[in-house]
């Protein structure tokens, strides 16, 4: 059965400090929530992935939550 979690602890038990992440989305699917929650638990060192980085990641990066960044498009 599948298991259901709260956003506070999905990003708990999977986004460890070092991790890759890649959340996808386009203008209003853009998960801010998401992006708000990994800041609030003060995660560190992520290599963030995005077709084309947004204000989530600007926001991860100004946090020091992203040492390395991944995109295909900036402009």
């Amino acid at each position: 059965m599948a298991e259901i979690l709260s956003l506070k602890e999905a990003i708990a038990r999977y986004v460890k400090d070092g991790s890759t992440i890649a959340m996808e989305g386009f203008t209003h699917l853009i998960p801010h929530a998401a992006g708000h929650e990994i800041i609030r638990q003060s995660r560190r060192n992520l290599h963030a992935i995005r077709m084309t980085p947004d204000m989530v990641y600007d926001q991860l990066i100004g946090a020091g939550c992203v040492s390395k960044l991944t995109f295909s498009w900036g402009g």
